[in-house]
């Protein structure tokens, strides 16, 4: 009896522990198999599992001068080049998409074996072993050109992608191109938009040579960590403006930055 005891009380502990250690936040990984890319997001906040596929075909865009590339070739050059960054780029300039993690796999589908673990972690992985027959599980497949895509992504990638913690927040932001070339404003706003920013302008005004962020400096905690997150993405400068509300921030796209990620092979 005293052992039956005992068992129960470590099963007891050790559960209050791995709860204890869930994370809430949603899990982001980048799928690269070897004919195609997927994103898989697992948010407990939500009970929801996305996967949405690239079909091998389908080109997406590498920035920094590389220009467009089929889903079938981004393993290749992934092997090619061994550039995580590049890899983590392509996810977030072509879905607005941050993976905390970037797996390769023979298959897409791979990602439901045991190899799951290694980027979940013990712990949220055994939560996910426990919790997912009762989280809603959705697949999309991309089977288009991405251009033509647009209003699909508005939709599949602001509802079921984007960051829970940041549209919780419910942060907005100007985006502000100061640059001479066309159309840099609307392209980093859908991309922000389907990342979980609430954009609620776009505007431009004359040439800006180096990339800014604004925000007040009593901002709250979560518009920091993401002015941080921002300020290292576009390599921005942070400025502080006590005009702005604690819940806004402004982003200046400037000359640089275009240079830099070579906007104009898009």
């Amino acid at each position: 009896m005293k052992k039956i005891i005992v068992i129960l009380v470590v099963l007891l502990v050790a559960g209050l522990i791995l709860k204890k250690g869930w994370k809430n936040n949603d899990f982001k990984l980048g799928i690269i198999s070897s004919d195609k890319i997927a994103l898989l997001s697992i948010s407990p906040n939500r009970g929801m599992i996305n996967l949405l596929t690239v079909n091998s075909e389908v080109e997406v865009w590498l920035p920094e001068g590389m220009g467009w590339y089929p889903s079938n070739r981004i393993k290749k050059i992934y092997d090619n080049e061994k550039n995580m960054e590049l890899m983590k780029k392509m996810f977030y300039y072509n879905f607005g998409f941050m993976p905390e993690k970037i797996a390769f796999f023979s298959e897409v589908d791979d990602w439901r074996d045991w190899d799951l673990v290694k980027y979940l972690g013990v712990v949220d992985w055994l939560r996910y072993l426990v919790s997912q027959e009762n989280w809603l599980y959705k697949t999309e497949v991309v089977n288009r050109s991405l251009k033509f895509e647009k209003e699909t992504f508005d939709e599949i990638l602001a509802r079921d992608f984007a960051d829970s913690e940041l549209q919780r927040g419910e942060l907005k932001i100007t985006v502000v191109n100061a640059t001479e070339g066309n159309g840099l404003g609307a392209f980093v706003a859908d991309r922000l938009n389907w990342m979980g920013f609430n954009v609620v302008a776009v505007e431009s005004e004359g040439s800006k040579a180096d990339c800014e962020v604004m925000v007040n400096t009593a901002a709250k905690s979560l518009i920091k960590k993401y002015t941080n997150l921002l300020a290292n993405m576009y390599k921005c400068s942070q400025i502080s403006n006590t005009t702005l509300l604690p819940d806004e921030m402004v982003l200046y796209l400037g000359e640089k930055y275009a240079s830099m990620i070579k906007y104009s092979s898009y």
